[in-house]
């Protein structure tokens, strides 16, 4: 019915066909000038699709020691901060002190532009927002004005990714941040802490160091944790061998050339965070 009480005609389309109406459902573009911003404004709310916005999915950590590679590090972490929501990411770094400003500036001078959906997902707006707050120092792309010529007065660089220095992910939020924490360590049990600190169920905790027996104390310290890979981060499982540890001994049976190995050495007693 209309407002003079007879009944209002169907809507047709140009060929006369009567236009199905959907009871029920809203009209998502009811006062929308520009339909195709609305609607990419609301795919950013269900972005990325599998669901790596709404829960940590894999995540990853790096541990790096002083005679770890610095490089190989800092490659893994820049491309993972080209797009840093997502699954099987680096979630967080952890830097022994000695090489924490080398880390830092390697990091800084090799650092991208996001991706221009993380820069502009509700996550990251949000961790933003947590930073300012909390007054968080970070790592970031910046810029400068011409007449700064020193450089003192910069600002962070539109879609810059940003490193959150000595704050663990769990006070950032309880989603995926959009960006990576940082924080040094002096000894191995500070490092087993830190692991702890993050608070998030990591797929992979990655180590790097020159002595193999720091690798194999991490296994001890944080025996929550699974999936360790030495040296390295992105190499899948296999399943033809296997490795235990009894009695502080290391052992291990592997198959190779169709042969089987055994090796076993000795390794420290397990630390553990206080």
């Amino acid at each position: 019915m209309n407002d003079h009480g007879t009944e209002r005609e169907s809507e047709k389309d140009d060929d006369g066909e009567v236009l199905p109406r959907f009871k029920g459902l809203p009209n998502i573009t009811e006062g929308v000038e520009n339909i195709y911003d609305h609607l990419l404004q609301r795919h950013k709310y269900h972005y990325p699709e599998d669901g790596s916005h709404m829960a940590w999915i894999a995540p990853k950590i790096i541990v790096l020691f002083a005679t770890g590679n610095v490089n190989k590090v800092v490659d893994a972490v820049v491309k993972d901060l080209k797009h840093p929501i997502g699954a099987n990411l680096i979630a967080s770094v952890l830097v022994q002190e000695p090489i924490r400003q080398k880390f830092i500036k390697k990091l800084r001078m090799r650092m991208e532009t996001m991706d221009e959906r993380i820069a502009n997902h509700p996550n990251f707006l949000h961790t933003l927002k947590m930073i300012k707050r909390m007054k968080c120092q970070t790592v970031h792309m910046e810029e400068f004005d011409i007449a700064d010529k020193q450089k003192k007065y910069g600002r962070m660089t539109p879609k810059s990714p940003i490193i959150v220095l000595g704050f663990p992910q769990i006070y950032l939020g309880d989603k995926p941040t959009g960006v990576i924490t940082l924080s040094s360590f002096r000894t191995l049990n500070e490092s087993v802490q830190l692991v702890e600190r993050e608070r998030l169920d990591f797929g992979t905790i990655s180590i790097w160091s020159c002595k193999l027996a720091e690798g194999y104390d991490m296994i001890s310290g944080v025996p929550r944790l699974n999936n360790f890979r030495f040296n390295c981060i992105n190499v899948p499982f296999k399943d033809d061998f296997s490795a235990w540890i009894r009695n502080s001994v290391h052992y291990e049976e592997l198959t190779v050339l169709g042969k089987m190995k055994t090796i076993a050495f000795p390794i420290s007693s397990p630390v553990f965070a206080s």
